[in-house]
């Protein structure tokens, strides 16, 4: 596992709205489960992301697939973050076929209540 999941990092950044600009920085995840994702999987994978900021800190893996795509993967509540109370911690796991990628990704709250990956 490592500590910056190319597909995590692209699904949390795709549900959040990330800009072009910050899209075009993670061309180098190319070869990751999230770049083989369709909108449906995004849909799938954003709708988990959600569900686990609005619920409780720690809790237990949201589980999402796609038959048609082969894609799949898991969010997790992994806790708050202790340096920023306003931030929560995701482990967001994703395959697609036989690819695999996992990581722990902070998203804290900002004034107008949107999460925003850290």
């Amino acid at each position: 596992m490592r500590q910056v999941s190319a597909a995590a990092l692209i699904v949390s950044l795709a549900a959040l709205g990330a800009s072009g600009a910050q899209a075009a920085d993670l061309l180098f995840l190319k070869n990751s489960p999230a770049s083989k994702f369709n909108a449906a999987d995004f849909k799938l994978m954003r709708a988990n992301v959600d569900k686990a900021l609005a619920g409780p800190p720690e809790g237990p893996a949201l589980a999402w697939k796609n038959d048609k795509s082969g894609a799949s993967g898991t969010v997790t509540p992994d806790g708050v973050d202790t340096a920023a109370p306003a931030c929560r911690k995701l482990r967001i796991a994703n395959a697609y076929q036989q690819m695999k990628d996992e990581g722990v990704y902070t998203f804290c709250r900002g004034n107008t209540g949107q999460w925003k990956l850290k």
